[in-house]
């Protein structure tokens, strides 16, 4: 019965395929090739490295077999916290259980193919970021096409192993606690795993390992490189594989790749013989309603409300949104995450060696960018979703007395506050801690503060452009088409942003260098007017499209 329902997902994929047709088949093709030359910007950068690091002397060899040990583990690491988070939704709460639990089906049957689906949600986009890594490697190496099909075939147990914690895990919790809140406290569990593995990484400092100046240290480490990374990881037995392949000892490969193998049946042997005891109570407990406690007393919304009753419509709108997520464990496990990458933000920028203070200077003015692109990658996870998240609600929405525009002005209003909030604490930590000039503080806080509002607006309508109300998990909106425009528009915003202010930032600079006369008047006349029409266009046609979008959208 499994193969039936393997058979399903393959033919469904194959008629996806099959029916494209027009400007969907083009926009496939696109974002296809946009995805492909991503991947080969990284496949140079990998080159580059492994290159370098096969020409030092005497540990060259070691240290890029070294460094395909720890991106591995990295690698499983990264599935196995993705597999927490993800486990939970694929298995008890996928929007097609009900009807294959109706089918003739075996219940084991079930739960296997919901696995395997788990497996692949959380380590497809892994797997793909490391191919090209892989691939330079195997280049380097001079190893030809046999290195990279045993790579896939020992890929295959790797992954399955990895993805085996969040399932192991997740059918024991609600085994146990068979209750929608445990769904919750998973989130919030995996959450924490993925902030801890990000902020241990960088805080590790890995980029001392390509300072020359650190080489020589680490040549005192020969039999450091020589020892596996985690030797009874998973990760451990993939690299020992790959380093027999190179070497052509078929014995060792062996080794290496029969415990992964032998590993990955016998766990989920396990998992077939515990489905059919542990499953059907762990989902007949998942399928109740929370409960949630009644606030006492009015809530501010309404009693602001009462009192300015031309602003009761958006402060209901508030009030509805921030019971959502006062009481949607989801978002509260994104503010983690978000800490987390503010941590290694200023981290990264504290550690950037710079030396002037002109310099300096400029690096805070230039940060404006990346700034906006952490705060763009946020509103791709609050802002751009927060239309489509309204879900089969929409419709109570569209009933009701409001205008689609008055929908729009308070999603915007909910996500604007903190995303100037994340900005303008981004950019003020980051000028203290290199010692910005008075100019370039002043222009780089104002100006995060105008780009975040700009973005915050243009994810506002750009989802609403591309609503998706029938999504069953927040990721398929954020890896969406629109969810890719929308980073697209977001970083040509800030890329002409940047440039749009380089020119009066250049005259600063020219007059610090002591340039008599530097300020043009004119020039500064048209960035500003420049800089308005930019603004101005950014929030106006995504908004614009959006709300005719929501509009001819039909319930």
């Amino acid at each position: 019965m499994l193969g039936i329902l393997l058979a399903r997902k393959a033919r469904t994929f194959l008629n996806t395929l099959l029916t494209l047709r027009g400007w969907k088949l083009a926009k496939n093709l696109m974002f296809a090739g946009v995805g492909l030359a991503m991947l080969g910007a990284l496949y140079a950068g990998f080159w580059r490295l492994l290159n370098y690091l096969e020409g030092v002397q005497l540990i060259g060899p070691m240290l890029s077999w070294k460094l395909t040990s720890m991106v591995l583990l990295m690698t499983f690491s990264m599935v196995v916290v993705s597999s927490l988070i993800i486990s939970m939704t694929t298995l008890y709460y996928s929007f097609d259980l009900k009807f294959l639990f109706s089918c003739p089906i075996d219940l084991r049957a079930v739960f296997m193919d919901k696995a395997l689906e788990t497996v692949f949600y959380s380590s497809w986009t892994l797997v793909l970021a490391i191919l090209p890594y892989i691939v330079a490697l195997g280049r380097i190496k001079g190893l030809g096409g046999g290195f990279y099909l045993s790579y896939a075939l020992l890929m295959v147990p790797f992954v399955m192993l990895a993805g085996a914690f969040g399932i192991l895990f997740s059918m024991a919790v609600m085994y146990l606690f068979p209750s929608s809140r445990t769904r919750d406290v998973t989130w919030l569990l995996g959450s924490l795993s993925v902030a801890f593995v990000y902020v241990v990484f960088r805080f590790s400092r890995p980029e001392k390992l390509l300072r020359p100046d650190s080489l020589e240290i680490v040549a005192q480490y020969i039999r450091y490189l020589q020892t596996p990374t985690a030797p009874y990881m998973p990760s451990a037995w993939v690299t020992k594989a790959m380093v027999a392949y190179s070497a052509g000892r078929w014995g060792d490969f062996a080794a290496g790749a029969l415990p992964l193998v032998l590993g990955a049946a016998a766990v989920y042997g396990l998992i077939y013989f515990l489905s059919g005891r542990f499953y059907m109570r762990g989902f007949s407990g998942a399928q109740g309603a929370p409960r949630f406690r009644g606030g006492r007393g009015d809530a501010p919304e309404q009693r602001l409300a009462l009192r300015w009753p031309a602003l009761r419509e958006p402060l209901t709108l508030c009030w509805k949104d921030r019971l959502t997520l006062a009481r949607d464990a989801r978002y509260w496990s994104q503010v983690i995450l978000i800490a987390a990458l503010i941590a290694v933000y200023l981290f990264s920028i504290r550690q950037l060696p710079l030396d002037t203070p002109d310099l300096k200077s400029l690096i805070s003015f230039l940060n404006v960018g990346v700034a906006g692109f952490v705060v763009a990658a946020i509103g791709l996870r609050f802002t751009f979703p927060s239309i489509s998240l309204e879900g089969g609600s929409y419709w109570l929405l569209r009933s009701a007395p409001l205008s689609t525009s008055a929908i729009m002005r308070e999603k915007l209003l909910v996500s604007l506050v903190p995303s100037v909030v994340i900005g303008l604490v981004l950019i003020a930590v980051s000028n203290r801690l290199l010692g910005a000039d008075l100019f370039v503080s002043l222009l780089s806080a104002f100006t995060i503060v105008v780009a975040a509002a700009v973005i915050s607006a243009m994810g506002i309508g750009l989802g609403a452009t591309f609503p998706d109300f029938r999504l069953e998990n927040i990721h398929q909106l954020e890896s969406s088409y629109g969810g890719f425009l929308y980073m697209a528009c977001a970083m040509g915003y800030l890329a002409l942003l940047v440039a749009v202010e380089a020119w009066p930032v250049q005259m600063h600079f020219a007059e610090r260098f002591g340039r008599q006369n530097p300020w043009d008047p004119r020039a500064v006349a048209l960035c500003a007017a420049v800089f308005v029409v930019l603004n101005f266009t950014a929030v106006y046609v995504p908004w614009k499209m959006g709300r005719r979008s929501l509009e001819r959208h039909e319930i």
